[in-house]
């Protein structure tokens, strides 16, 4: 056997992924990027021009509280698989509860250090979802699921006022760890956040994880080109609800609407906040329908962004660290002279570079270390 037999021997993956999960994963760096730049701006000199009011204004509509359901379903339908792959392999219930045990785990590891070294964190979360819950919704009946979802739904919507994602107006000074310039005071600051955040707001996360499992359950994106129909009505239907319940809290953000009540405002964050998962469902479907267009023609951008969906906890990782040498005060301190349009840029830009690494990495057949350190610390 030679060399390159045996390395295609010894990496199936590369060949054998579905498409749009990992187009999707791929997208949602972006968004991610997007979500988390703006929150190294700690310049408080800068006037709020019109400007950044389009900015604020366009991310709260597509961006903040539609990122993490996104990331949320495609958790959800990732868990479905692993389970899926230990079935077929013969691995019995107890051994496959392990598996989701050890990874679960390893994630919150992961999280802790990723919180207290870099950013806030949502790995943790999913983490914690995967090692107390994953074993529970997994075996649920699809009747049970829905149920548990549009109960945790009604939470969100009842606690979603006083636990807001994302709904700094442009007039308030925000601070937070990603704006303090002592780097061991951000770094404590942001571990005791994370050990309070990290269980509270799984309540969140948890029905875009079991949107994510339906999902897989009835391999809507596994095989998109047959359920096209299905993914063009959802992908209109969510991305419409999803801009619409928007608009209000993003114009109370982007100060485009000042003159508002206490209640308007509540109603205005729930609204936002349960829109959201809309949203996710939305633009999973959308890539659904744009993978099943590009059927036999995928071209490099589509692969490169592939590439990175592969290893999207990697580079989740990754993106922190660039924003942390170019944007913190204790670091690069470009955080401190950026308008809210610059640290989208940047977020652009620090995707785009993302993209080439990771098409570097796959045409070298080398997989994310994070995706692998995962692995073989879950694998029994």
């Amino acid at each position: 056997m030679n060399d390159k037999e045996e390395c295609m021997n010894t990496i199936p993956l590369f060949k054998k992924r579905k498409l749009t999960p990992d187009l999707a994963r791929g997208f949602m760096l972006l968004f991610i990027a997007l979500a988390h730049a703006n929150q190294f701006i700690y310049s408080t000199e800068r006037g709020v021009t019109f400007a950044d009011q389009l900015s604020v204004f366009f991310r709260q509509i597509f961006i903040d509280g539609r990122a993490f359901p996104l990331f949320a379903i495609l958790f959800g339908y990732g868990l479905h698989q692993v389970y899926k792959a230990q079935e077929k392999k013969g691995n019995s219930w107890k051994d496959t509860k392990k598996v989701f045990t050890l990874r679960g785990a390893w994630m919150l590891v992961i999280g802790f250090f990723h919180a207290t070294l870099f950013l806030a964190d949502i790995i943790g979360v999913y983490g914690f979802i995967a090692l107390l819950f994953a074993s529970i919704f997994l075996r649920l009946s699809n009747k049970k699921i829905i149920i548990t979802a549009v109960i945790f739904l009604v939470l969100v919507v009842v606690f979603a006022p006083s636990m807001p994602r994302g709904f700094d107006a442009l007039n308030m000074e925000v601070t937070n760890s990603a704006t303090i310039e002592d780097p061991i005071e951000a770094s404590i600051t942001r571990m005791y956040d994370w050990l309070f955040y990290t269980p509270v707001l799984s309540y969140q996360v948890i029905p875009g994880v079991l949107i994510g499992i339906i999902i897989a359950r009835f391999q809507l994106i596994d095989n998109p080109t047959n359920h096209r129909k299905a993914l063009k009505t959802v992908a209109i239907v969510g991305l419409l609800l999803s801009t619409v319940g928007g608009i209000p809290m993003a114009l109370m953000s982007s100060l485009f609407w000042t003159n508002y009540s206490h209640v308007l405002e509540v109603s205005a964050k729930s609204l936002h906040t349960i829109t959201g998962y809309a949203g996710g469902i939305g633009w999973t479907a959308l890539i659904g329908l744009l993978v099943s267009m590009l059927e036999g023609k995928s071209g490099s951008v589509t692969k490169a962004i592939a590439a990175l969906g592969q290893r999207s906890l990697s580079f989740y990782l990754f993106q922190s660290v660039m924003f942390v040498i170019i944007l913190a005060p204790y670091a690069g301190g470009l955080g401190g002279r950026i308008s809210q349009l610059e640290s989208d840029l940047i977020a652009v830009l620090v995707w785009f570079f993302s993209v080439l690494v990771a098409n570097y990495m796959n045409q070298r057949l080398i997989r994310g270390p994070f995706e692998t350190f995962l692995r073989r610390r879950s694998s029994i």
